[in-house]
């Protein structure tokens, strides 16, 4: 199960996702992340893996699309830090 908090500040739009990123539960934070930016074009867009307990492959293609697309990562917890590496230095942004 994934819990997922958005959070409207003056500047950005924070998704906080809490439990599984995994399986099943992936599409509902692309959900969440398509219904803000439509809502906010422009708005910057953090998505919060502090809670996240387990994920899988799926997140890679997410996290390479999010990222294209602007999306900052905060706080990745052991569970999502290899992921995350992984989709960050495909996208050329880390050394």
């Amino acid at each position: 199960m994934v819990k997922i908090q958005v959070k409207e500040l003056e500047d950005r739009i924070v998704l906080e996702v809490e439990g599984r990123l995994a399986g099943a539960f992936v599409p509902e934070v692309q959900n969440a992340w398509g219904t803000v930016v439509a809502g906010r074009p422009g708005c910057k867009v953090h998505l919060d893996l502090e809670n996240v307990r387990r994920v899988d492959r799926e997140l890679r293609t997410l996290g390479r699309s999010m990222h294209g697309k602007g999306v900052e990562f905060l706080r990745p917890g052991l569970a999502t830090q290899d992921i995350l590496d992984e989709v960050l230095q495909k996208q050329g942004c880390c050394d």
